[in-house]
């Protein structure tokens, strides 16, 4: 039992110390692999139809608008990009104006020349996002960080809020949850902004799914891929490194507007408890609803994007009824 217990503490000494040796080395010459993809390729693969770019306070951001009808927003996940909600679009277009973007670091819109990625930074971006099309009054859903991103700005805007759709986000994290400074990765772990080849991608996303097997090679691919744009490494790393969800608790007891919650019963990063903590701690809330999807984990809208988009489109319409 010793000798075990030496030779895996050397093992485990020996690859630190390798880790932090090829860090060392790859930072130092600037080398990173996958080599990193030009804007060019990455629009030619992945640019929609309906794809535009706006500068926004020195930030080329990437948005699609679908559909007409009450301006329904989608805000994405962290690591992922707007394209994850088409099968979302495909069923609300029809009822809804709706616009999503591609918050900085992510998909098509650059990096953020500032290197500011807090979360005051990305709520000045999307208000300012939002002035520029000139929408008084719109309904927002939110996976993981954009449903972050979403109840900071309902909580700041109330007036022009008119529903939340909240997919599991991340705001309750023990991890993060209360801090007032960010919780910065370990150095060895940037690591990942130099080598990144594609099974770390698969990883993450199965680390997502409630069930690894619905991840399907398309997906991977595409999250590969615009992970490896240029620049948008760094700034993966950059906005985990200053990430704090601000005073939550305050934050969701400010949100006045009616919402529904989706969470996933198998979700291993943000436990599908907190679904029901979140739900009470929104107490000045007009009315709350929420499903939970047995199956799911935290990647709803990449797992269950047909379904979690039908139960959208059903919540809003019966709102709407309510409403009129």
């Amino acid at each position: 039992m010793y000798q075990f217990v030496k030779y895996f503490l050397k093992t485990v000494i020996a690859l630190i110390l390798g880790m932090s040796l090829l860090l060392y080395t790859l930072i130092k010459l600037d080398i990173r692999y996958p080599s990193e993809k030009s804007k060019e390729a990455i629009h030619a693969k992945y640019l929609l139809e309906s794809s535009g770019f706006i500068e926004i306070d020195g930030v080329n951001m990437h948005y699609a608008i679908d559909g007409s009808g009450p301006d329904l927003l989608l805000l994405h996940a962290n690591y992922a990009n707007l394209i994850d909600w088409n099968p979302w679009v495909h069923q609300l277009k029809d009822s809804y104006r709706v616009i999503r973007i591609d918050i900085p670091g992510h998909g098509l819109t650059e990096a953020d020349s500032s290197n500011d990625y807090s979360m005051q930074r990305t709520v000045f971006l999307l208000e300012q996002f939002l002035n520029e099309f000139e929408i008084e009054k719109l309904s927002i859903a939110g996976a993981s960080l954009g449903g972050t991103v979403s109840l900071h700005y309902a909580s700041q805007n109330p007036e022009k809020v008119e529903n939340l759709i909240l997919v599991s986000p991340g705001a309750l994290n023990p991890r993060i949850r209360g801090r007032n400074e960010p919780v910065t990765l370990p150095k060895p772990f940037e690591i990942i902004a130099y080598f990144t080849p594609r099974l770390v991608t698969e990883s993450l996303l199965k680390g997502g799914f409630g069930d690894p097997n619905n991840v399907t090679d398309e997906l991977v691919e595409r999250w590969h891929d615009l992970l490896l744009r240029e620049g948008q490494r760094d700034a993966q790393i950059e906005r985990v490194n200053q990430y704090v969800s601000g005073n939550i608790d305050l934050v969701l007891s400010q949100v006045t507007v009616p919402t529904l919650i989706m969470w996933g019963k198998k979700n291993n990063v943000v436990p599908v408890e907190l679904a029901f903590e979140m739900k009470r701690m929104m107490s000045n809330s007009s009315n709350i609803d929420m499903i939970i999807y047995d199956n799911g984990g935290h990647q709803l809208v990449q797992e269950f994007g047909v379904q979690t988009g039908k139960d959208a489109l059903d919540y809003l319409t019966n709102y709407k009824g309510a409403k009129e």
